[in-house]
C-alpha cells in the first residue's frame, strides 16, 4: 500500500468497521499549500425546483464512486468519477493520486463506536474525538479533490443513537466552523425506523445523509420519504445480499451469492435507489467494495477478487457510470453444482464432483480454480477485520474444463469449496457452496 494508513484501515461494510491506525499515519495539525495541483474546490448543494443536485466547481456533479482506494487507474477507466474513504488520516498521496486520476473525494471523518469502548460522555474523549475532526479539515479543506465530509461511518451500531446524534452534529457543526466550501455528510447503516427523521431535526449541520443499505438498497427512496425526509441523500454503500439478511444453511452457514447474481443485485439496486431519484432527491452513489476484504468469506462484498481480477458487477456499474457496455466482460459465473454428496453430511475423505455454471460472453478460454477452505471460526460483528481461513491442501484430485472431482478433508467440520474463473483479460467470476464434513 502507498500509505501506510491504508494498510491499517479496517474498511467496512453495512454494519460499519473499527478503524485502527498508526500515529505515524496521522495527518499533521499543519496546513499545506495544495496551490501547485490546483485551486481549492467548491462544492454545493442546489436545489433545481424539482430536485436537488451537487455543483462542484460551478457546474453539476453525479457522484458515481465506489468505497475503496486501490487500482485508481481502473477505476477511472470504468467510468467512476469519486472514492469514499473511511478516514481522513494520512490521506495526502491518495488525495494526490485521485485528483491526477480526475477522482474526487468523500473525505471520511471516522468517528470511534461506543461498541469498541469509546465513551462519548468523557468531556476528554469528545475533545479528543473533534481535535482530530479539526486537525483533518484543517489539513486538507483547500485540496482540490475534496468533495464532501463523510462525518463518521455507523456510529450508532451498538450504541446509543442519542449519543451518537449528538457526536455526529458536534462534529458537523465544527466542521461548519472550519469550511464553507464543502457538504457535511452524515453515513448511517440502514435508515431503521426513525433515523433519517432524527438526523433531519437533531442534526442542523448536517447536509447530506449518507445510506450504507445492501438488501434494502432498491427500497431507500420510498423509505425516507415514509420517515418525512425529503432532503439529498447519497447511497454511501450498496452491493450484494449482506450475510445477515440472506439464507444460511442448516449448520449456520451464511450462503453467498455467485458473482452473476451479485452483478444483478447491485444493477437493481443501482437503478431503483440511484437512478429513480435522478434527478430527485439522490446526488449519487458508492458502491462497496473496491478492493476486496475478509468478512464471512474472502469473496462477499469485493468487486476485485483477492488476486486483482475485476467481477461482472464492475461491467454493470460502468454501463450505468458510462452508458455504453464495456468493450470487453467478465466471466458468468452462476453458481456450483456438486454430486455425489448430500451438502450437509459429508463423510471424511468422500470424493465428489462439483461443476461450475459459468460462461464468456466475449468467448475467451476460461481458466478455473478450485479451493476447499475452512469456514471462518473468526465471525465478528460489525464488520470488523476477520482472519482468513486457511485453505486444505491436496482436496482437489482431477480438475477438467469447468468440473472438478474433490476429496472431503479428513476432519469433522465446516467448510467451503470455492471457485474461480478467470478469462485472462484480468476479469473473472466466483462462487462457493458450503458444505459440513461429519464423523
Amino acid at each position: 500500500m502507498k500509505i501506510l494508513l491504508f494498510a491499517l484501515l479496517l474498511l467496512c461494510s453495512l454494519t460499519g468497521c473499527q478503524a485502527v491506525q498508526s500515529p505515524a499515519a496521522m495527518a499533521p495539525a499543519t496546513s499545506p499549500d495544495w496551490s501547485d495541483i490546483g485551486p481549492p474546490s467548491t462544492v454545493e448543494i442546489r436545489w433545481t425546483g424539482s430536485g436537488y443536485e451537487l455543483l462542484r466547481n460551478g457546474q453539476p456533479y453525479f457522484v458515481r464512486g465506489v468505497g475503496g482506494y486501490t487500482h485508481l487507474d481502473r477505476l477511472a477507466a470504468v467510468g467512476a468519477n469519486s472514492i469514499r474513504t473511511w478516514d481522513g488520516e494520512g490521506i495526502d498521496d491518495l488525495l494526490n493520486e485521485a485528483h491526477a486520476k480526475g477522482l474526487s473525494v468523500c473525505v471520511g471523518i471516522w468517528l470511534v463506536h461506543e461498541r469498541h469502548g469509546h465513551d462519548y460522555n468523557d468531556p476528554a474523549v469528545r475533545q479528543e474525538q473533534l481535535d482530530k475532526v479539526r486537525r483533518i479539515v484543517k489539513r486538507y479543506r483547500e485540496h482540490p479533490a475534496v468533495l464532501a465530509w463523510g462525518v463518521g461511518n455507523e456510529v450508532e451500531l451498538g450504541g446509543d443513537l442519542d449519543t451518537a446524534l449528538r457526536s455526529i452534529e458536534e462534529a458537523a457543526a465544527l466542521i461548519k466552523t472550519l469550511d464553507t466550501r464543502h457538504p457535511t455528510m452524515a453515513i448511517i447503516a440502514e435508515i431503521g425506523d426513525d433515523k433519517a427523521r432524527r438526523i433531519s431535526e437533531e442534526c442542523p449541520s448536517i447536509d447530506i445523509i449518507g445510506v450504507n443499505a445492501y438488501g434494502g438498497a432498491a427500497s431507500v427512496p420510498e423509505r425516507l420519504l415514509a420517515q418525512g425526509y425529503s432532503g439529498p441523500y447519497m447511497i454511501t454503500e450498496f452491493g450484494p445480499l449482506g450475510h445477515w439478511e440472506g439464507p444460511s444453511t442448516e449448520w449456520g452457514a451464511p450462503i453467498e451469492q455467485a458473482s452473476h447474481q451479485k452483478a444483478l443485485f447491485y444493477a437493481s439496486s443501482y437503478r431503483q435507489g440511484v437512478e429513480a431519484e435522478r434527478p430527485g432527491r439522490c446526488l449519487g452513489s458508492y458502491a462497496f467494495l473496491w478492493g476486496h476484504k475478509q468478512e464471512t468469506t474472502a469473496t462477499w462484498f469485493g468487486l476485485l477478487l483477492p488476486t486483482g481480477e475485476t467481477t461482472e458487477a464492475v461491467d454493470y456499474l460502468s454501463r450505468f457510470w458510462t452508458g455504453r457496455p464495456p468493450r470487453l466482460n467478465a466471466p458468468r459465473v452462476s453458481g456450483i453444482r456438486l454430486q455425489g454428496i448430500e451438502p450437509g453430511a459429508v463423510e471424511p475423505g468422500q470424493q465428489f464432483t462439483a461443476t461450475v455454471n459459468a460462461h464468456d460472453p466475449d468467448g475467451d478460454p476460461l481458466e478455473v480454480e478450485w479451493k476447499v477452505v475452512h469456514e471462518t471460526s473468526d465471525r465478528r460483528s460489525g464488520g470488523d477485520a476477520e482472519r482468513v481461513p486457511p485453505t486444505v491442501p491436496d482436496r482437489v484430485l482431477s480438475a477438467t474444463g469447468l468440473t472438478a472431482t474433490i476429496a472431503a478433508p479428513d476432519t469433522p467440520g465446516a467448510y467451503r469449496l470455492f471457485v474461480f474463473v478467470r478469462d485472462g483479460t484480468g476479469r473473472a467470476g466466483t462462487a462457493n457452496v458450503p458444505f459440513l464434513v461429519v464423523e
